[in-house]
């Protein structure tokens, strides 16, 4: 949300905040929960990505995704983080390490995968202001929430750590977070061990 009032022509004022504030304030009232987007600048590559408020005031989970959300993307990602979430309020979806191929969350396979303490810290230290654990959002979330991060796979169906994933997707995701998802999923670490290789040769 910061970068969103940063990227705003005119300046940003009190009211703007109010304004951001009461909305977020007024959708979790109404829904439980809603999701916020950004997009981290930083370096050559850009990784947009979503994540929910709210969330953790019933579960002790708050959901993130790395996803393109131009366009019509914030909707899609908006739209499968309500499923997964309707899914774990209906008993009918465990929060774990799995793969989610379940059509009611989304036609393509999804990675879900419960962040280490130390790994969320890390996290939430890089990307402490779009996920407003230092912001003035962040009272709509626990702070002892756990993360739960969702990959999604490639127009094909082909998660980061499958061989031909396509396009910007295994760059999507940051990977050396696919990889302990995988690891933790399937308990294989072919992209760790490319990703060790990649290393070397680039040394």
């Amino acid at each position: 949300m910061d970068d969103f009032l940063k990227k705003m022509k005119r300046p940003i004022t009190n009211e703007d905040i109010v304004k951001t504030y009461k909305s977020v304030q007024e959708k979790i009232k109404k829904f439980g929960h809603t999701t916020n987007a950004s997009v981290d600048g930083e370096g050559t590559l850009e990784r947009p990505f979503a994540h929910t408020f709210g969330f953790s005031n019933t579960s002790g989970y708050e959901i993130m995704s790395f996803f393109p959300i131009k366009n019509e993307g914030l909707s899609i990602i908006g739209t499968i983080f309500n499923r997964i979430i309707s899914q774990y309020k209906a008993g009918d979806l465990q929060i774990d390490d799995q793969i989610l191929d379940n059509k009611l969350i989304y036609e393509l396979p999804l990675a879900m995968h419960v962040v280490d303490k130390e790994v969320q810290k890390d996290i939430e230290r890089v990307w402490a202001k779009q996920l407003e654990r230092d912001g003035f959002l962040a009272e709509f979330s626990t702070d002892d929430h756990r993360l739960i991060l969702i990959i999604a796979s490639d127009k094909n169906g082909v998660l980061p750590w499958e061989e031909g994933c396509e396009s910007y997707w295994p760059q999507m995701c940051p990977p050396p977070l696919a990889a302990m998802a995988q690891m933790a999923i399937l308990g294989e670490d072919t992209l760790l061990s490319k990703l060790e290789v990649d290393y070397k040769i680039n040394k």
